[in-house]
């Protein structure tokens, strides 16, 4: 019986093969934005979930809560970790681990193997306990507890000891420490928070961490360091709870355990503990808005697949009316019926399925380099993929097949006989307004990804009050000795043909890393948390920044107490034309003076306002990691950067000459937004592609079943212009209504959307226009290509036809 089924679905596939490739595509296109999606959000939701005690696994922050600008500090003290377990004993166990460094280090097993690394960290033994990373050479018992030794991954292994076993074996780091190899981890799965390439024993870290410590701050103040109780170190940490501990008792208690350097002084301070299940995918809040961004509109572009099925299917609930009153005069149940209809759907969502399979394993790569994420190959077979893939293949035979059955099966058979139906009134109006919800949710798309391209031109577009333009960066890497050069080295370059100017700094400006100070002034009536960049003399006039209080004339840079303020910082500090020349305390016994205020420009993504900043500023470039290279206007940009790259090759360097243009790095800070912009559109070209499709099917039907009035007006004198309009109108009218439905609801959502930033468009009114001009002359493409088709149809055929 069921074989039968099969086989009257495919001779009904057959008989009506373009309704039913359109069907298919649809589905098709659909089940792939799906795919896609749930591929996205399944590997964000499933990070971490790898490791055995992950349910019980915390890490640790200080939080400090200031409106739209709050921030985590990371890291604690090496100390921290070991004083709350004991005070805690709803702690099982913690581990440590350094937080990735600012610059990479170089790694040597041999001369013809060296390499500078930048994911080097050191680690406690606990490390291995209580995260699931898995040990394929080592005593997991003894690893990481003897001082001077590493654990390498299995692709450092490879690269620095290729098919040899590395155990046992040395590797030199940062060109004076020389490590045993003690165990070799399987790599880090991209869904992994943790990441690193090599660890290295605690101790090791310490005794480098010490010496650090001591050569800026004398031998008390490191000792002090390494003792204390708080956020003042490197270690990122982690604990390990017992069953029925809540993070609330943990957080309540470690306040009190704090060094008195360390306690809180600020109310909007606290910390807090982040399951590790959740800390990925709820605490960044970015990858927790555009997951629920994808999600719901790849459930919308589903649907709309889905409508199109049912759609086509109830149209054509007249052609099978008479087949469905015949079968149910010679004795088919209703069940009967509904479990062929159901099969049909299979049949479709499984031809689909395969379609969507094919072009997934295309776009895939494509829509994760978009995305700039990476998953790893065997992430597609596992639960986290295949459950939800085959939730959604379910659900798509049971809503794509629910309404058909319902409706073709309760047709009465003499009334089916007769050519009289019932449901025919309620099934076109059902297919009006899904017909209507297709094009709303395609508008709605549409207004959207146009509202975004604007969002992110303004970004981009925007006078920063910085001049970005024709500026390369160079890093100088203290790690590689380039420090001891950076005068030598800035001085050749400026005398380069094609430079007009060469500045340093510390920090790249729109980089990763930044660096903030509390200044407070020395009355103590006022204080400021400033973003602060320590720049040369030259930093200011190479980058073009505005002065809004000039320093006074004659001022002598040379001197490394001098700082500048930009507006937003003076104006908190209570700083003016009047007193701007007054010292600011910086604590630790450190105070600079006020030299000048600069105008306020954007230092940091535009999605925020600008924040309080200041310039160390100084002649010396000792510690000015970056070069800032201005190129003179007209230069030719790829021969004045050979003759860089020249003047960085004469000092011996192991790492290889590497520059960034500032208006590329700038970008950067807007590549989650560009991604999901380009998403966001491509989903809309599907969404609109979908909705043409159904109206291709629904334009295709219409035109079949009014073959005969066709030729009748075309008899009495119709022209072609008035057969397009005829079949044309009831179509545009849909759209017309879709228009106006999307454009509110578009309007709510987008200016919710844009009020997360400081800056932002306007919702104007051709952005409204222009998505509902487009729908309509989509709209009206597509219906033409069939009405002109059945326009031109010779009338005799037409009327022999019936």
């Amino acid at each position: 019986m069921i074989w039968n089924y099969f086989k009257i679905a495919w001779r009904t596939f057959w008989k009506n093969r373009t309704t039913s490739l359109v069907n298919v595509l649809g589905l098709a296109m659909g089940l792939v934005v799906t795919l896609l999606i749930v591929l996205y959000v399944a590997h964000e939701y499933s990070y971490d979930r790898f490791h055995a005690n992950g349910r019980r696994i915390v890490k640790v922050e200080l939080r400090h809560e200031e409106g739209e600008r709050s921030y985590s500090a990371p890291t604690m003290s090496f100390r921290f970790g070991e004083t709350v377990k004991a005070a805690c004993p709803g702690v099982d166990d913690f581990a440590r681990l350094t937080e990735k460094g600012f610059n990479s280090k170089l790694i040597q097993s041999d001369a013809d193997h060296k390499a500078f690394e930048s994911d080097f960290r050191f680690a406690d033994p606990g490390f291995l306990r209580l995260f699931s990373f898995q040990l394929l050479k080592g005593d997991p018992k003894t690893v990481l507890t003897r001082p001077a030794t590493v654990v390498l991954t299995e692709r450092m292994a490879r690269k620095y000891f290729g098919d040899t076993d590395p155990l046992g074996k040395t590797i030199l780091y940062d060109k004076a420490h020389r490590l045993q190899v003690v165990g070799v981890v399987k790599n880090p799965p991209f869904n992994s928070s943790i990441q690193f390439d090599f660890l290295g024993d605690m101790t090791t870290h310490r005794a480098i961490e010490r010496n650090w410590h001591a050569g800026f701050l004398g031998e008390k103040k490191a000792d002090e360091i390494q003792e204390s109780v708080g956020t003042g170190g490197s270690y990122e940490t982690y604990f390990l709870l017992s069953a029925r501990t809540t993070t609330h008792d943990i957080e309540q208690k470690i306040p009190s355990l704090l060094s008195k350097e360390e306690r809180i002084k600020d109310g909007r301070d606290r910390y807090r503990l982040y399951p590790l299940f959740d800390y990925h995918f709820r605490f960044q809040n970015l990858t927790y808005k555009r997951v629920g961004i994808f999600s719901v509109v790849g459930g919308l572009i589903l649907l709309l697949a889905l409508i199109n099925y049912v759609s086509l299917t109830t149209a054509r609930s007249v052609i099978r009316a008479k087949e469905i009153g015949v079968r149910k005069v010679v004795g088919a149940a209703r069940k009967a019926l509904v479990v062929q209809f159901y099969l049909e759907s299979a049949l479709y969502v499984t031809l689909a399925f395969c379609f969507a399979m094919l072009i997934f394993t295309v776009l895939q790569p494509v829509f994760c380099n978009t995305l700039q994420i990476t998953i790893d190959p065997n992430f597609l077979t596992s639960p986290f993929f295949l459950i939800p893939t085959a939730g959604f293949f379910i659900l798509s035979i049971l809503l794509s097949g629910s309404y058909p059955a319902l409706l073709l099966s309760g047709f009465s058979p003499i009334q089916s006989l007769k050519g009289k139906f019932s449901a025919a009134g309620s099934a076109l109006w059902i297919r009006k307004g899904l017909t209507v919800f297709q094009f709303t949710v395609s508008i709605a798309l549409m207004i959207g990804s146009i509202l975004i391209k604007n969002q992110l031109d303004l970004f981009l577009q925007k006078d920063l009050g910085i001049d970005r333009d024709r500026v390369v960066t160079v890093h100088l890497d203290p790690e590689d000795g380039l420090d001891k050069y950076s005068k030598a080295i800035r001085a050749e370059i400026n005398q380069l043909k094609g430079v007009e100017s060469v500045a340093a700094s510390t920090l790249l400006m729109y980089g990763p890393y930044s660096s903030s100070w509390q200044l407070k002034r020395m009355d103590g009536k006022k204080e400021v948390i400033a973003t602060t960049y320590t720049v040369d003399a030259e930093f200011i006039e190479t980058m073009n920044i505005k002065w809004a209080i000039a320093p006074r004339k004659g001022l002598n840079w040379t001197t490394s107490n001098q700082i500048v303020l930009n507006e937003s910082a003076a104006k908190q500090l209570g700083v003016n034309q009047k007193n701007y020349e007054q010292s600011l305390d910086l604590g630790r016994g450190m105070t600079k003076t006020v030299v000048g205020v600069v105008k306020d420009f954007n230092f940091m993504t535009m999605a925020y306002g600008i924040a309080p900043m200041a310039l160390f500023v100084g002649s010396d470039t000792t510690f000015r990691d970056y070069l800032y290279i201005k190129l003179a206007k007209g230069a030719p940009t790829s021969e004045t950067l050979a003759s860089i790259q020249q003047v960085y090759d004469r000092y011996k360097t192991a790492k290889p000459f590497a520059y960034a243009f500032l208006d590329h790095t700038y970008r950067q800070l807007y590549v989650n937004e560009l991604s999901m912009g380009k998403i966001i559109l491509a989903l809309t070209g599907f969404a609109i592609l979908i909705a043409c499709l159904g109206l291709f099917g629904l334009a295709a039907f219409t035109a079949e079943q009014r073959t005969k009035e066709i030729g009748v007006r075309k008899v009495l004198g119709a022209s072609v212009t008035n057969i397009v309009r005829l079949l044309s109108v009831d179509f545009l009218k849909l759209v017309l209504i879709s228009i106006g439905i999307a454009t509110p609801i578009a309007g709510y959502v987008m200016k919710n959307w844009l009020q997360d930033f400081a800056y932002k468009v306007e919702l104007s009114w051709w952005v409204f226009a222009l998505a509902g001009s487009l729908a309509v002359i989509i709209a009206f493409l597509t219906v033409s290509f069939q009405s002109v088709k059945a326009a031109l149809m010779n009338p005799v055929t037409s009327l022999r036809s019936e």
